[in-house]
Protein backbone atom coordinates (compact mmCIF):
# COMPACT_ATOMS: atom_id res chain seq x y z
CA UNK A 1 0.00 0.00 0.00
CA UNK A 2 1.02 3.64 -0.42
CA UNK A 3 1.83 5.43 2.82
CA UNK A 4 3.48 8.67 3.97
CA UNK A 5 6.09 7.73 6.55
CA UNK A 6 9.48 8.50 8.09
CA UNK A 7 12.25 5.95 8.65
CA UNK A 8 13.62 7.73 11.71
CA UNK A 9 12.79 10.74 13.90
CA UNK A 10 13.34 14.05 12.14
CA UNK A 11 13.23 12.67 8.61
CA UNK A 12 11.18 14.42 5.97
CA UNK A 13 7.98 12.41 5.37
CA UNK A 14 8.03 10.64 2.01
CA UNK A 15 5.87 8.23 0.03
CA UNK A 16 6.58 4.59 0.95
CA UNK A 17 5.30 1.27 -0.39
CA UNK A 18 4.47 -0.86 2.67
CA UNK A 19 2.48 -4.02 3.46
CA UNK A 20 -1.18 -3.51 4.37
CA UNK A 21 -1.91 -4.22 8.06
CA UNK A 22 -4.15 -7.02 9.37
CA UNK A 23 -6.97 -6.34 11.86
CA UNK A 24 -6.61 -7.89 15.30
CA UNK A 25 -9.25 -8.74 17.88
CA UNK A 26 -11.71 -5.88 18.32
CA UNK A 27 -10.39 -4.08 15.23
CA UNK A 28 -11.46 -3.42 11.66
CA UNK A 29 -9.39 -2.80 8.55
CA UNK A 30 -10.36 0.50 6.93
CA UNK A 31 -9.78 1.34 3.28
CA UNK A 32 -8.88 4.99 3.83
CA UNK A 33 -10.55 7.51 1.55
CA UNK A 34 -9.30 10.65 3.32
CA UNK A 35 -7.00 11.51 6.24
CA UNK A 36 -7.10 14.62 8.40
CA UNK A 37 -3.95 16.74 8.82
CA UNK A 38 -3.24 17.84 12.40
CA UNK A 39 -0.18 19.45 14.05
CA UNK A 40 0.13 16.40 16.32
CA UNK A 41 0.79 14.26 13.22
CA UNK A 42 4.15 15.80 12.43
CA UNK A 43 5.11 16.48 16.06
CA UNK A 44 5.02 12.71 16.69
CA UNK A 45 7.55 12.20 13.87
CA UNK A 46 9.98 14.88 15.08
CA UNK A 47 11.37 13.31 18.25
CA UNK A 48 10.40 10.90 21.05
CA UNK A 49 7.60 12.38 23.16
CA UNK A 50 8.44 10.50 26.36
CA UNK A 51 9.24 7.06 27.72
CA UNK A 52 5.54 6.20 28.03
CA UNK A 53 5.10 6.05 24.24
CA UNK A 54 6.14 3.31 21.83
CA UNK A 55 6.98 3.83 18.16
CA UNK A 56 6.93 1.65 15.05
CA UNK A 57 9.16 2.42 12.04
CA UNK A 58 8.68 3.13 9.23
CA UNK A 59 6.41 5.51 11.13
CA UNK A 60 3.24 6.18 9.13
CA UNK A 61 1.86 9.59 10.03
CA UNK A 62 -1.73 10.51 10.79
CA UNK A 63 -4.49 9.81 13.28
CA UNK A 64 -7.74 10.97 11.63
CA UNK A 65 -9.39 9.00 8.85
CA UNK A 66 -12.62 8.40 7.01
CA UNK A 67 -13.16 5.34 4.84
CA UNK A 68 -14.87 2.01 4.31
CA UNK A 69 -14.62 -1.11 6.44
CA UNK A 70 -12.70 -3.65 4.35
CA UNK A 71 -12.44 -6.46 6.88
CA UNK A 72 -13.48 -7.13 10.50
CA UNK A 73 -11.33 -8.78 13.14
CA UNK A 74 -12.37 -11.36 15.75
CA UNK A 75 -15.01 -10.17 18.20
CA UNK A 76 -16.35 -7.33 16.06
CA UNK A 77 -20.13 -7.58 15.81
CA UNK A 78 -21.39 -3.99 15.50
CA UNK A 79 -19.62 -3.04 12.26
CA UNK A 80 -19.58 -4.88 8.96
CA UNK A 81 -17.74 -4.85 5.65
CA UNK A 82 -18.89 -1.87 3.57
CA UNK A 83 -19.76 0.41 6.50
CA UNK A 84 -18.61 4.01 6.03
CA UNK A 85 -16.75 5.06 9.18
CA UNK A 86 -14.58 7.81 10.59
CA UNK A 87 -12.52 8.40 13.69
CA UNK A 88 -9.35 9.41 15.47
CA UNK A 89 -7.36 6.19 15.47
CA UNK A 90 -5.38 6.10 18.69
CA UNK A 91 -3.26 3.02 19.43
CA UNK A 92 -0.66 2.03 22.04
CA UNK A 93 2.07 2.29 19.36
CA UNK A 94 2.64 5.44 17.28
CA UNK A 95 3.39 4.84 13.63
CA UNK A 96 0.48 2.77 12.36
CA UNK A 97 -1.12 5.89 10.96
CA UNK A 98 -3.81 7.06 8.57
CA UNK A 99 -1.73 8.65 5.80
CA UNK A 100 -2.06 5.35 3.94
CA UNK A 101 -4.39 3.26 1.79
CA UNK A 102 -5.28 1.07 4.77
CA UNK A 103 -5.30 1.37 8.54
CA UNK A 104 -6.52 -0.87 11.35
CA UNK A 105 -8.68 0.70 14.03
CA UNK A 106 -10.08 -0.37 17.41
CA UNK A 107 -13.87 -0.20 17.12
CA UNK A 108 -14.00 1.82 20.36
CA UNK A 109 -12.62 4.94 18.62
CA UNK A 110 -14.50 4.90 15.31
CA UNK A 111 -18.14 5.46 14.38
CA UNK A 112 -20.43 5.55 11.38
CA UNK A 113 -19.61 8.53 9.18
CA UNK A 114 -22.11 11.41 9.26
CA UNK A 115 -24.52 10.81 6.37
CA UNK A 116 -24.34 14.42 5.20
CA UNK A 117 -20.55 14.51 4.78
CA UNK A 118 -18.15 13.44 2.07
CA UNK A 119 -15.16 11.35 3.13
CA UNK A 120 -12.93 14.42 2.88
CA UNK A 121 -15.22 16.44 5.14
CA UNK A 122 -15.55 13.56 7.62
CA UNK A 123 -11.75 13.23 7.88
CA UNK A 124 -11.62 16.87 9.02
CA UNK A 125 -13.69 16.13 12.12
CA UNK A 126 -12.30 13.56 14.60
CA UNK A 127 -9.28 14.95 16.47
CA UNK A 128 -10.11 18.69 16.42
CA UNK A 129 -13.85 18.35 16.99
CA UNK A 130 -13.47 15.81 19.80
CA UNK A 131 -10.83 18.00 21.46
CA UNK A 132 -13.14 21.00 21.15
CA UNK A 133 -16.10 19.08 22.57
CA UNK A 134 -14.07 17.81 25.55
CA UNK A 135 -12.81 21.36 26.18
CA UNK A 136 -16.25 22.98 26.06
CA UNK A 137 -17.69 20.21 28.26
CA UNK A 138 -14.84 20.60 30.78
CA UNK A 139 -15.36 24.37 30.95
CA UNK A 140 -19.11 23.77 31.45
CA UNK A 141 -19.92 26.49 28.94
CA UNK A 142 -23.55 27.56 29.01
CA UNK A 143 -25.92 30.31 27.99
CA UNK A 144 -24.60 33.82 28.67
CA UNK A 145 -21.05 32.76 29.50
CA UNK A 146 -18.38 35.07 28.12
CA UNK A 147 -15.73 32.77 26.68
CA UNK A 148 -12.39 33.88 25.23
CA UNK A 149 -10.91 31.41 22.72
CA UNK A 150 -7.20 32.00 22.05
CA UNK A 151 -6.09 30.36 18.81
CA UNK A 152 -9.64 30.35 17.53
CA UNK A 153 -9.05 30.14 13.78
CA UNK A 154 -7.37 26.71 13.69
CA UNK A 155 -9.06 23.31 13.57
CA UNK A 156 -9.88 22.92 17.27
CA UNK A 157 -10.78 26.58 17.60
CA UNK A 158 -13.12 26.54 14.61
CA UNK A 159 -15.13 23.77 16.24
CA UNK A 160 -14.93 25.25 19.75
CA UNK A 161 -16.35 28.58 18.56
CA UNK A 162 -19.35 26.78 17.07
CA UNK A 163 -19.95 24.47 20.04
CA UNK A 164 -19.81 27.36 22.51
CA UNK A 165 -22.07 29.57 20.39
CA UNK A 166 -24.54 26.69 20.02
CA UNK A 167 -24.84 26.63 23.82
CA UNK A 168 -25.67 30.32 23.86
CA UNK A 169 -22.36 31.71 25.06
CA UNK A 170 -20.80 35.05 24.12
CA UNK A 171 -17.67 34.00 22.21
CA UNK A 172 -14.64 36.30 22.01
CA UNK A 173 -12.29 34.91 19.36
CA UNK A 174 -8.71 35.92 18.59
CA UNK A 175 -8.39 36.49 14.85
CA UNK A 176 -6.42 38.57 12.39
CA UNK A 177 -8.55 40.95 10.27
CA UNK A 178 -8.75 38.59 7.24
CA UNK A 179 -10.21 35.90 9.52
CA UNK A 180 -12.69 38.06 11.44
CA UNK A 181 -15.63 37.40 9.10
CA UNK A 182 -14.84 33.65 9.17
CA UNK A 183 -15.01 33.65 12.98
CA UNK A 184 -18.29 35.56 13.06
CA UNK A 185 -19.77 33.18 10.50
CA UNK A 186 -18.97 30.32 12.91
CA UNK A 187 -20.71 32.12 15.77
CA UNK A 188 -18.18 34.43 17.44
CA UNK A 189 -19.73 37.55 18.96
CA UNK A 190 -16.47 39.49 19.09
CA UNK A 191 -13.07 39.17 17.45
CA UNK A 192 -9.78 40.65 18.67
CA UNK A 193 -6.81 41.30 16.38
CA UNK A 194 -4.06 39.96 18.64
CA UNK A 195 -1.26 41.46 16.54
CA UNK A 196 -2.52 45.04 16.50
CA UNK A 197 -3.83 44.97 20.08
CA UNK A 198 -2.63 43.81 23.46
CA UNK A 199 -5.04 40.92 23.98
CA UNK A 200 -5.32 41.29 27.77
CA UNK A 201 -5.87 45.05 27.61
CA UNK A 202 -8.46 44.65 24.84
CA UNK A 203 -10.47 42.06 26.77
CA UNK A 204 -10.35 44.08 29.99
CA UNK A 205 -11.44 47.24 28.17
CA UNK A 206 -14.45 45.48 26.66
CA UNK A 207 -15.27 43.45 29.79
CA UNK A 208 -14.03 45.38 32.85
CA UNK A 209 -16.03 43.12 35.17
CA UNK A 210 -14.12 40.09 33.89
CA UNK A 211 -15.04 37.16 31.67
CA UNK A 212 -16.26 33.70 32.68
CA UNK A 213 -13.94 31.33 30.86
CA UNK A 214 -10.88 30.94 28.63
CA UNK A 215 -9.98 28.19 26.19
CA UNK A 216 -6.34 28.61 25.17
CA UNK A 217 -5.03 26.51 22.29
CA UNK A 218 -1.68 28.18 21.63
CA UNK A 219 -0.08 29.93 24.63
CA UNK A 220 2.87 28.95 26.79
CA UNK A 221 2.62 28.96 30.60
CA UNK A 222 3.74 32.57 31.09
CA UNK A 223 1.38 33.94 28.44
CA UNK A 224 -1.50 31.87 29.78
CA UNK A 225 -0.87 33.19 33.28
CA UNK A 226 -1.19 36.78 32.00
CA UNK A 227 -4.31 36.07 29.93
CA UNK A 228 -5.93 34.52 33.01
CA UNK A 229 -6.01 37.99 34.58
CA UNK A 230 -9.04 38.72 32.36
CA UNK A 231 -11.13 36.20 34.33
CA UNK A 232 -13.50 37.22 37.06
CA UNK A 233 -13.26 35.45 40.43
CA UNK A 234 -14.50 31.90 40.09
CA UNK A 235 -13.62 31.84 36.40
CA UNK A 236 -12.66 28.72 34.45
CA UNK A 237 -9.68 28.10 32.23
CA UNK A 238 -8.62 25.25 29.94
CA UNK A 239 -5.53 24.65 27.83
CA UNK A 240 -4.77 21.91 25.32
CA UNK A 241 -1.00 22.39 25.70
CA UNK A 242 -0.83 21.08 29.28
CA UNK A 243 0.85 24.22 30.63
CA UNK A 244 -1.64 25.17 33.38
CA UNK A 245 -0.51 24.94 37.02
CA UNK A 246 -3.89 23.85 38.34
CA UNK A 247 -2.98 24.32 42.02
CA UNK A 248 -1.56 27.81 41.48
CA UNK A 249 -4.66 28.87 39.57
CA UNK A 250 -6.92 27.38 42.26
CA UNK A 251 -5.17 29.63 44.81
CA UNK A 252 -6.27 32.58 42.65
CA UNK A 253 -9.88 31.40 42.61
CA UNK A 254 -9.64 30.00 39.07
CA UNK A 255 -10.59 26.47 38.04
CA UNK A 256 -7.92 25.40 35.54
CA UNK A 257 -7.88 22.23 33.42
CA UNK A 258 -5.26 20.64 31.19
CA UNK A 259 -7.25 19.00 28.41
CA UNK A 260 -6.36 15.44 27.46
CA UNK A 261 -7.72 14.26 24.13
CA UNK A 262 -9.69 11.05 24.65
CA UNK A 263 -11.29 9.80 21.42
CA UNK A 264 -14.40 7.65 21.71
CA UNK A 265 -17.33 6.42 19.68
CA UNK A 266 -19.77 8.21 21.99
CA UNK A 267 -18.12 11.58 21.29
CA UNK A 268 -18.15 10.91 17.54
CA UNK A 269 -21.84 9.97 17.70
CA UNK A 270 -22.63 13.28 19.46
CA UNK A 271 -20.75 15.18 16.78
CA UNK A 272 -22.40 13.22 13.97
CA UNK A 273 -25.84 14.09 15.31
CA UNK A 274 -25.00 17.79 15.38
CA UNK A 275 -23.44 17.71 11.91
CA UNK A 276 -26.36 15.86 10.30
CA UNK A 277 -28.79 18.24 12.05
CA UNK A 278 -26.99 21.23 10.52
CA UNK A 279 -25.81 22.47 13.94
CA UNK A 280 -22.08 22.11 13.27
CA UNK A 281 -20.14 23.12 10.17
CA UNK A 282 -17.00 21.32 9.04
CA UNK A 283 -14.30 23.98 8.48
CA UNK A 284 -12.56 22.13 5.65
CA UNK A 285 -10.43 24.69 3.85
CA UNK A 286 -7.97 22.75 1.70
CA UNK A 287 -7.55 19.25 0.23
CA UNK A 288 -4.27 17.69 -0.88
CA UNK A 289 -3.50 14.41 -2.61
CA UNK A 290 -1.70 11.79 -0.50
CA UNK A 291 1.61 12.36 -2.27
CA UNK A 292 1.29 16.08 -1.44
CA UNK A 293 1.38 15.33 2.30
CA UNK A 294 4.83 16.99 2.77
CA UNK A 295 3.34 20.22 1.37
CA UNK A 296 0.34 19.97 3.71
CA UNK A 297 2.62 19.29 6.69
CA UNK A 298 4.78 22.30 5.80
CA UNK A 299 1.67 24.49 5.74
CA UNK A 300 0.52 23.07 9.07
CA UNK A 301 3.91 23.79 10.63
CA UNK A 302 3.59 27.46 9.66
CA UNK A 303 1.03 27.90 12.43
CA UNK A 304 -1.23 30.09 10.29
CA UNK A 305 -3.81 27.59 9.05
CA UNK A 306 -7.47 28.55 8.97
CA UNK A 307 -9.79 25.64 9.72
CA UNK A 308 -8.82 22.16 8.51
CA UNK A 309 -6.74 20.48 5.81
CA UNK A 310 -7.12 16.87 4.64
CA UNK A 311 -5.40 14.40 2.36
CA UNK A 312 -7.43 12.66 -0.35
CA UNK A 313 -6.10 9.12 -0.20
CA UNK A 314 -8.33 7.27 -2.68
Amino acid sequence: MRAIAVDKFGDKPTLHNLPAPEPGAGEVLIAVRAAGVNPFDWKVAQAPMGDQFQYHFPLILGFDAAGIVERVGPGVNDLKVGDEVYGQIRKPVFGEGTYANYVTAPVSVIAKKPRSLTFEQAAAVPMPAQTAMISIDTLQIGRGDRLLIVGATGGVGSYAVQLAAHRGSHVIATALPPDAAYMRDLGATETIDYKSNDLVKAVKAAHPEGIDAILDLVSDAATLDRIASTLKKGGRLATTLYVADEKAFAARGITASNIANQPSRSLLDRLSQMIDAGELKVPLQKTFLLEQAPEAISESRSGHVRGKMVLKVA
